[in-house]
């Protein structure tokens, strides 16, 4: 008999009608457990809130805005919902739609990537479940791996998960740091940083979507891992290397990953269409090539080399790495690969660090703290709650010209220092936008500081 997690185990029947047969997964918020629909006997998944979150305002919200949308979106790309519920003990259950598959992450955790034709493939799909949602008004904000349901490992029927941070008030909500935080470092668009005035809408998501697709071709996406010090990668339009993707997926990587969100596209089904057409037309016979590379790390060789049609499910050795031929689309495995879990972790606590640091009586001398510690936790936390303290209007003025103060002297090449700057290497660019934010709001010293920087022609 396996350990109760929440009070359920395989078993337990939920008011009469669902029973849990395992457990899928769980977090310190709740589990997600694979069901029966007693009364039709089809197959469902369940999401449990613990009591205590239950019992939380904040995070109950958050658990009944996700049903709250997916109830108004009805597309197969996007999981399916089928009812909310809440039992005597206070356990909020979220009943939708089982997929038997696995997230995303999975195959990329193992080092997995696709070849442009399926890239393609995928985006396609996606575009669709992002069509669907976006036309009711719904901005995911969290297009990322995680969130992403491959279902038999095919990727032409991906759906889209985890609307827990959906939001239906377009272009009005905080992101990163404060009461809206929504998204993965990794996988945010410049607005979610603060940039372009803030405003996260559909365009978010579609930019979400290009970063996910490189990812998913084996590029290194820009700014992976730094956690809020991504935002200096953000600030321009991302540059798609030409090397091992099909021109068709390259040029729709770029200008879905344009930093202006209104320089990105807005109808991306017909543009992922008018690419795979074009795709199909360039390939041998009129298929669109899909097969396994060289071997090397990802990005190194050419991402589109045929190594002849695969049956469905076959694994195929490829000198050190693996493909995985399933679904019609040729998942690559490579060697040495790793995953991002780790990063992902540290990267969420440096966001709770952070909103405990802006929660306390003295949130600059508690920045200056973490600075003097150090640490990528410390760092990024220090770097997000000065972000959000500075852009605060309800905070003291001379709290925001010091903060600003020290945003800028985190990137000055004169007071940089690795070991106390979540920046590797100093950015006088960055450190002259915040001392000229500063010296705007009349702190003391921003402009000798301007003065002392190099100026943007200087070597």
């Amino acid at each position: 008999m396996q350990t109760p997690v929440f009070g359920l185990q395989p078993g337990s029947v939920i008011q009469d009608t669902y029973r849990i047969d395992a457990l899928l997964g769980e977090g310190g918020m709740g589990a997600t457990f694979r069901a029966t629909n007693l009364a039709t006997g089809h197959p469902v998944a369940i999401k449990v809130m613990a009591p205590a979150f239950a019992a939380n305002r904040q995070a109950a919200d958050l658990f009944r805005r996700e049903s709250t949308h997916l109830r108004s979106v009805l597309h197969d790309a996007v999981i399916r919902y089928e009812t909310t519920l809440m039992d005597r003990e206070g356990r909020l259950f979220l009943v939708m739609e089982f997929v038997d598959g696995k997230p995303l992450k999975h195959y990329l955790g193992r080092g997995a990537r696709l070849a442009s034709a399926d890239v393609l493939t995928l985006g396609l799909r996606l575009a669709q479940g992002l069509a669907a949602i976006h036309a009711l008004g719904i901005v995911h904000r969290d297009i990322a791996p995680d969130n992403i349901m491959v279902p038999g490992d095919n990727v032409a029927r991906a759906k889209l998960i985890d609307f827990g941070l959906a939001s239906d008030t377009v272009g009005t909500d905080k992101s990163i740091i404060g009461s809206g935080f929504a998204g993965k470092y990794d996988f945010c668009a410049p607005e979610q940083f603060g940039l372009f005035g803030n405003r996260v809408g559909a365009a978010t998501d579609r930019y979400a979507l290009g970063l996910v697709l490189m990812r998913v071709a084996g590029l290194p996406i820009p700014g992976a891992g730094k956690g809020l010090a991504a935002v200096e990668d953000r600030r321009k339009d991302l540059v798609i290397p030409a090397t091992g993707l099909s021109a068709p997926l390259r040029d729709i990587l770029q200008r879905l990953l344009r930093a202006d969100p209104a320089s990105r596209p807005t109808d991306l089904v017909p543009l992922f269409e008018a690419a795979l057409a074009q795709t199909a037309r360039a390939a041998p016979g009129g298929k669109p090539a899909s097969g396994p590379p060289l071997s090397g790390p990802p990005g190194a060789q050419g991402a589109d080399h045929a190594a002849g049609g695969g049956k469905r499910g076959l694994l195929l050795a490829l000198g050190g790495g693996l493909a995985l031929a399933a679904g019609g689309a040729a998942w690559l495995f490579l060697a040495g690969s790793p995953g991002s879990d780790g990063q992902a972790a540290d990267q969420t606590q440096a966001v709770a660090t952070a909103r405990e640091t802006l929660a306390a009586d003295d949130p600059l001398h508690a920045i200056s703290a973490q600075i003097t510690a150090g640490g990528a936790e410390n760092l990024n936390a220090a770097l997000g709650a000065l972000i959000a303290y500075q852009r605060d209007p309800a905070r003291p003025l001379a709290g925001r010209q010091q903060a600003l103060m020290m945003l800028a002297r985190m990137y000055d090449p004169a007071t940089h220092d690795p070991a106390h700057s979540p920046f590797a290497t100093p950015n006088a660019a960055a450190a002259r936008r915040y001392y000229q934010q500063a010296a705007e709001l009349g702190a003391a010293g921003a402009a000798e500081a301007l003065a002392a920087l190099p100026t943007p022609s200087s070597p």
